[in-house]
């Protein structure tokens, strides 16, 4: 039977979406959890699939995804979006006597507000369901925040709702896998490119810019990576909206590109799931 690996433990928010993942797809895997995104390749083969997270509202691209997605080649099939929500957890009424709070690394940049108002000590944790265990373990003086879904079962004496930045925080997830083709299978897609360049040169983001403009191509997004090998040299990532009759266009723009000596890589056509 085929795998799929998520950012673990069970009942983190990557948990969450890889469960609504394989709702839409009516497929049975085995799921298994790996601690690292920088270790994911050493957790998949060509029969395992892994979901990862790549964009936040509040707190933008997860880097460390990206880099992993380039660096160790994996295909992206599809992305799922999750709505995240976040609450305050504490056994004392009186904030004051509360002494430090957990918190997951990623979770700090989402509730920023929030933690602006409260001079807590803040120990950052490597997931949402640490923060919440070490909340537990603690005892009466500490507190945490943890996703909402993350209350069930919680006995507390004080809980302050959807502390997140904005009500309308939201993360998605990448689908992906080692070598392998997408299946396209609706209209409208997503489209995901990294343009290596070979040597830094004046002019150089406006020539692919205007690349995908003349191909007629709707970008939504462009990050600049180091290419980690020379100071001053970047990779570029893109993102752009396609429908089927359009992948062509894309074509055509790789090509001009790559006739200009550019190195470019179609990192995935996919849909949302």
């Amino acid at each position: 039977m085929k795998r799929i690996i998520a950012l673990g433990p069970s009942g983190t928010y990557c948990d969450v979406a890889l469960r609504n993942y394989l709702k839409k797809i009516n497929e049975d895997l085995i799921i298994d959890y790996y601690p690292s995104i920088f270790r994911i390749s050493d957790y998949m083969d060509d029969d395992t699939l892994a979901i990862i997270p790549f964009e936040n509202t509040l707190d933008g691209f997860v880097m460390e995804s990206l880099d992993r997605i380039i660096e160790e080649e994996l295909q992206i099939l599809g992305q799922v979006k999750l709505g995240i929500d976040f609450c305050f957890v504490s056994n004392k009424k009186d904030l004051d006597k509360v002494n430090e709070c957990y918190v997951q690394f990623k979770t700090y940049g989402q509730c920023l507000d929030f933690i602006s108002k409260h001079n807590f000590t803040y120990m950052k944790t490597d997931s949402n369901v640490q923060s919440k265990e070490l909340f537990e373990r603690k005892g009466n003086t500490a507190s945490a925040i943890i996703p909402m879904h993350l209350l069930k079962n919680m006995n507390v004496e004080n809980v302050i709702y959807h502390i997140a930045d904005s009500k309308h925080n939201e993360t998605r997830f990448f689908i992906v896998k080692k070598g392998i083709d997408p299946i396209l299978d609706e209209n409208s897609y997503n489209a995901s490119i990294v343009v290596f360049s070979k040597e830094d040169r004046k002019g150089l983001l406006y020539t692919i810019l205007s690349v995908f403009h003349d191909s007629g191509i709707n970008l939504k997004s462009i990050l600049s990576r180091p290419s980690k090998k020379d100071l001053g040299n970047y990779n570029f990532f893109l993102e752009c909206m396609l429908k089927k009759e359009e992948i062509p266009l894309l074509n055509d723009a790789v090509k001009k590109l790559e006739d200009m000596d550019f190195v470019v890589k179609i990192l995935g056509i996919y849909n949302d799931l």
